[in-house]
Parts: C-alpha cells; structure tokens; sequence
C-alpha cells in the first residue's frame, strides 16, 4: 500500500458526530466529563472505595466511568460528581455552521 491509497479525512473534533451518532453532542460532553473525573482521581490518587465516600457514588460506578460506560449516567451526574471533587464545570454554547459554510459565525 502507498500513501496514494488513502484518503485524509479531517474530523470535526466530534467522533460521535463524524460516525453519524444523533446523540453526538450529548456523548461528547458525557465522555469529556468522565475523562475530567478520571484526571481528577488519578491526580488525587484516590481509589474507588476512597472516591466512593468523597463523591456519593458507589465504587462500580466510579469503575463504569473509568471503563467509559457512560449509559447510566446524566450529564448532571457527572457534572454533580466533579463538583464533589472540587471542580467546576461551565457550558460553552457556540453557533452551528450553515450548511456549506467553512466558518461559524
């Protein structure tokens, strides 16, 4: 194979939204989310059991956002367990690209 063989493709920056997944937005923001949390832990070198008593969550949960099974939680949730790390989540809300546009507005 060469490098001819091969089309560059750049992506959004959105892994859900370039697969086509309707949720995207929502899935982007939980896995964002949960990679905070992870930091955070990791960081503080907390273990799930510690963490469990910190954040108000059971320890399987806490392994479910390590393993990035993010199904049962709310974007609220997760954003509730960062607070409980001392952390602070904010929204940033940006225009959408007309279709056939390059730049937002």
């Amino acid at each position: 194979m060469t490098e001819d063989d091969f089309d560059i493709v750049k992506g959004s920056g959105n892994i859900y939204a370039d697969l086509g997944d309707p949720d995207a937005d929502t899935k982007l923001m939980k896995a964002q989310l949960a990679a905070e949390i992870i930091a955070t832990l990791d960081r503080r070198r907390l273990t799930a059991r510690e963490a469990e008593k910190l954040v108000g969550v059971t320890a399987a949960d806490l392994s479910r956002i390590r393993n990035a099974d993010l199904g049962r939680f709310s974007i609220d949730r997760l954003v509730r367990v960062l607070n409980a790390l001392d952390r602070r989540v904010t929204v940033k809300v940006s225009r959408m690209p007309s279709p056939g546009s390059t730049a937002a507005a």
